[in-house]
């Protein structure tokens, strides 16, 4: 019987192992190759990638890293003033069929991905590699869901869970990696007071972009009542859990917003990505959609595009789309009134309706039973009417008091 070779953590996971790439490590021009990679932004993910690209070609060729340096420098130089040199024929030809091995497999993306790291590689050590252009190929059209269909996701996507995450990556225009770092404690309170809209601020450690500047995320009604709903129902999963001596963490501010129901990932961690490409994917499939047209991005885009038909400013839109103008100091309320206008909601809102978010957006309280007093003191008053006589009653007390 065969040996199994692989190796499990306590919890029945694969563990890491020593990469195969590790005996390129020790070699010189690879060394100076990283050091360069390094001073670039992103490189943590980059070196890794490419290590693992320089290695099968390594194996494809026969030949190690300095072998390839050592062949490929075997030309004169470009130019006396240049410090690069031309690669010899022999090494152009060499990674040029290893590329088109590639496009003769349609992996056109992968081709491509060869062509700039073993360009990098080369540089690197002094050599110039002039390779074939790789053509891109036209972009397939985006489908952008409906707010229609993806009120259809979240209504047959099939957990609670589920649910929010549809509709707060919709009303929020999140996408997955702020999604992911988001936690309980960014909107506890606020869903504990009924807030609405809740509002989030995301910055470069949430988002994992270094250039990001800080703005607020807005979750709109139907994502704040899918996230109380989830909230309470998890825990309750954790107390049922609890009583029958699961060692499971309880739900703190420091707890993932959204968290693993403890499939793949322990129960109350952190998110595996693929697990919400697969939540959207199913939500789509599950609402008659076609779930290869359909990824997680696109909910963000049918955002942008709820933005787009609507009325607000670039700077506004800009702004709620997580790319804030540099330079500019944006008053939070006044973008929150402007996300307000617009709806996000399942069915379209009355006039009235708008307005009253947007009177309640401005600090007024208990706006209900106001007009409802209002209209018993004057029953020839329209509801309107009654908005706009306690909007000019409630500033004009507001002036006296400044």
């Amino acid at each position: 019987m065969l040996k199994d070779w692989r190796k499990r953590s306590k919890r029945g996971y694969f563990v890491s192992t020593s990469p195969e790439y590790e005996l390129l490590l020790k070699d010189d021009s690879v060394e100076k190759w990283i050091t360069k990679l390094k001073q670039k932004d992103g490189w943590r993910t980059t070196v890794p990638s490419f290590l693992r690209t320089l290695y099968k070609f390594t194996k494809y060729s026969g030949k190690s890293p300095k072998e390839l340096i050592d062949i490929a420098s075997s030309t004169k130089k470009l130019d006396q003033r240049e410090e690069l040199t031309s690669a010899s024929p022999a090494i152009t030809e060499l990674v040029q069929g290893f590329i088109n091995k590639l496009l003769s497999s349609d992996k056109r993306e992968r081709a491509r991905h060869v062509r700039t790291c073993l360009t990098s590689f080369f540089k690197a050590n002094g050599v110039s590699l002039e390779l074939e252009t790789i053509p891109r190929v036209p972009k397939k059209e985006e489908f952008i869901p409906s707010k229609e269909q993806i009120y259809a996701m979240a209504d047959y996507v099939g957990s609670l869970r589920n649910r929010a995450i549809i509709l707060c990556m919709y009303q929020s225009g999140l996408g997955i990696t702020a999604l992911r770092n988001l936690k309980y404690g960014h909107v506890k309170k606020q869903l504990e007071k009924n807030r609405v809209p809740v509002r989030i601020r995301i910055t470069s450690r949430i988002n994992r972009k270094s250039s990001q500047v800080p703005f607020y995320a807005f979750f709109g009604a139907e994502a704040c009542d899918s996230l109380r709903a989830y909230i309470n129902e998890r825990e309750r999963k954790i107390q049922k859990m609890r009583e029958k001596g699961a060692n499971v963490r309880e739900l703190t501010a420091n707890s993932p917003l959204f968290a693993s129901e403890g499939k793949n990932v322990p129960f109350g961690d952190k998110m595996a990505v693929s697990s919400i490409w697969r939540v959207v994917k199913d939500a789509a499939e599950r609402a008659g959609l076609q779930k290869e047209k359909i990824q997680p991005n696109y909910l963000r885009k049918a955002f942008e595009a709820e933005l787009n038909r609507s009325l607000i400013d670039e700077e506004a839109k800009k702004y709620l789309m997580g790319s804030p103008i540099q330079g500019i100091k944006y008053n939070v309320n006044k973008v929150e009134q402007k996300y307000l206008i617009r709806n996000f909601s399942r069915a379209e809102l009355s006039k009235l309706t708008v307005v009253k978010e947007f009177v309640q957006s401005l600090g007024i309280k208990e706006l209900e039973i106001k007009i409802q007093k209002g209209l018993e003191q004057n029953p020839q008053m329209t509801e309107m009417e009654a908005v706009r006589f306690i909007v000019r009653k409630e500033f004009a007390s507001d002036s006296k008091k400044n």
